[in-house]
C-alpha cells in the first residue's frame, strides 16, 4: 500500500506537470498573435506580420543552420593522426545490472586498434550476477574488474574508484552497453597529445519505433542544438561514457561528483569551468543501446533533465562574477539548456497559431526543413554503416522537441517541489 504521504506528493508533482504545461502552451499561443512589425526610416511602407511567424521562421533557420555545422562536422570523417601505442589507457566501464550487455562493451574495446589498452570493469556490490559476468569476462587477457566499494550507487563514483585503484597516463570511460568503434581510442589518444579530455559522439541504435525516436531525439538536441554554443563559446559537453581523457584532468576538477544524478553535465561544465581544453571527435561513434519502452524512454529523460535542474541549481550558487567569466557564463549555459528545453514547449503553441490563421506554407516548411535535415544525418550515419537504413518512424521527427519539453517541465518542477532523491534506470538488452 503506498503511504498517504507518498500519494499527495505523486498527486502534487502531476498537478504540478499539468498546470505548468498549460500555462506554457497557453503562453505560446496567446504571444503568438501579438503583430509585429518591420519598418524602416527609409521605407514608407511598415510590414506586419505574427510573433508566431516570426518565432516558427527563426526556429526553422535555427535548425537548418545548425544541422549544416554538425553535417560539416560529419563530413571530417577520417581523423589523419593515430596514435596506436602512445601512453597507457585504462578503459573504464561502471556497470550495474547490464550483464547481459555487458559484453558489448568490453569485447569492441579488446578489438581496438589501441595496443597499450586494459578493460576495468566495475560492479556494484548489491549486483552478484553481473559480478560473475564480469568475472567470466575477466579471464581474458586485458581484463579485469572490481567491486565499488568506496562509493556504492554512484556511477561518479565508481569511475573514481576505478581512477583510484589504477595509474594509466590515460583514462577512458565507456558505458557497457557502447560498442566502440576500434578506430576511436587511437584517434581520441591522438588528439590528447594537443587537448585534455577527448568526448566521442555515441548513437542509440533505431531498431525499432521508440528506439527511432531515441535516436532522432540524440541528433536534434545532443548535437544539432549545441552546433551555435559550440561556434561562439569554448564550452564543450564531456561526458562519462565514449571519453578519453588525460588523468591530470580528473584531477584538476576533483573527479567526477559523486552526488549529481548527471555525473557528465556537471564534469563538463567544471571542465569549462577549469579552462580544459575539450575536443569532440564525431568520427568513429559508439553505437548504444536506445531505450525500449516510451515508460523507459520518459524516465531515462525525466531523469536527465532532473539532473540537469540539480547542476544548474549548484551553478547558480557558486556564481562568482568579479572572478573568471567563465564561472557565471557557465551558469547562463547551464540555465539556457533548462529553460530551453522548457520553452521548447511553446513551439508547439506556435505552430497551431499558423494553423488557426491559414499560414500553411509557413506551417509545413519548416517542419519538412526540420525533418529533412534529420533524415540526410540518418542516411548519412546509415552510409557509414552506424546504423540502420531510415524508415517510417522518421515521420515522428516534429514530435521529439514537444515531447521532450514536456520531460523536461515534468522533471524540472518536481525537482523544485517533489523530489526526494530517486533515479531512473532503464532496461537494456543484449
Amino acid at each position: 500500500m503506498v503511504p498517504a504521504g507518498d500519494r499527495a506528493t505523486s498527486l502534487l508533482g502531476s498537478l504540478l506537470f499539468l498546470g505548468v504545461s498549460a500555462v506554457i502552451l497557453a503562453f505560446g499561443y496567446v504571444t503568438g498573435f501579438v503583430t509585429m512589425t518591420l519598418q524602416h526610416d527609409a521605407v514608407p511602407v511598415a510590414v506586419g506580420f505574427l510573433e508566431a511567424e516570426f518565432a516558427v521562421v527563426s526556429f526553422g533557420a535555427f535548425i537548418l543552420v545548425s544541422a549544416a555545422v554538425f553535417l560539416a562536422g560529419l563530413a571530417r570523417r577520417s581523423n589523419p593522426d593515430f596514435a596506436t601505442d602512445a601512453g597507457h589507457v585504462t578503459a573504464v566501464v561502471p556497470v550495474y545490472r547490464d550483464a547481459n550487455v555487458l559484453e558489448r562493451s568490453v569485447e569492441s574495446l579488446l578489438e581496438s586498434d589501441y595496443e597499450d589498452l586494459d578493460v576495468l570493469v566495475v560492479c556494484e556490490p548489491d549486483d552478484p550476477r553481473t559480478q560473475d559476468r564480469a568475472a567470466q569476462l575477466a579471464k581474458q587477457e586485458g581484463v579485469d574488474y572490481l567491486v565499488n566499494t568506496r562509493a556504492p550507487g554512484s556511477k561518479a563514483g565508481a569511475i573514481n574508484y576505478a581512477v583510484e585503484e589504477t595509474d594509466g597516463e590515460y583514462v577512458a570511460v565507456f558505458d557497457a552497453d557502447e560498442r566502440v568503434d576500434e578506430r576511436f581510442v587511437p584517434a581520441a589518444v591522438a588528439k590528447l597529445q594537443d587537448s585534455d579530455v577527448v568526448q566521442g559522439r555515441t548513437v542509440p541504435e533505431p531498431t525499432g519505433l521508440v528506439e527511432s525516436f531515441a535516436y532522432y531525439e540524440s541528433v536534434l538536441l545532443n548535437y544539432v542544438a549545441l552546433r551555435l554554443l559550440y561556434v561562439f563559446t569554448e564550452f564543450r559537453m564531456a561526458a562519462s561514457r565514449a571519453v578519453v581523457l588525460r588523468r591530470e584532468a580528473l584531477s584538476a576538477v576533483g573527479g567526477y561528483d559523486e552526488g549529481m544524478l548527471t555525473e557528465d553535465f556537471a564534469f563538463a561544465h567544471e571542465c569549462y569551468r577549469e579552462r580544459l581544453d575539450v575536443t569532440e571527435l564525431l568520427a568513429y561513434p559508439s553505437q548504444i543501446d536506445a531505450a525500449h519502452t516510451l515508460r523507459d524512454w520518459w524516465g531515462q529523460r525525466k531523469r536527465w533533465m532532473t539532473g540537469y535542474a540539480q547542476v544548474l541549481h549548484r551553478l547558480l550558487a557558486s556564481v562568482r562574477p568579479l572572478t573568471d567569466y567563465r564561472n557565471p557564463l557557465s551558469a547562463v549555459i547551464g540555465a539556457t539548456t533548462v529553460l530551453g528545453s522548457l520553452f521548447m514547449l511553446t513551439v508547439l503553441s506556435k505552430f497551431a497559431v499558423l494553423l488557426v490563421v491559414g499560414a500553411n506554407l509557413l506551417f509545413v516548411v519548416p517542419l519538412a526543413a526540420i525533418a529533412g535535415v534529420t533524415y540526410l544525418i540518418h542516411w548519412l550515419d546509415h552510409a557509414r554503416g552506424t546504423v540502420s537504413r531510415p524508415g517510417w518512424p522518421g515521420l515522428l521527427v516534429p514530435l521529439v522537441l514537444p515531447v521532450y519539453s514536456l520531460a523536461a517541465v515534468k522533471a524540472v518542477f518536481e525537482y523544485l517541489f517533489t523530489w526526494t532523491g530517486e533515479w531512473y534506470r532503464v532496461s537494456k538488452e543484449a
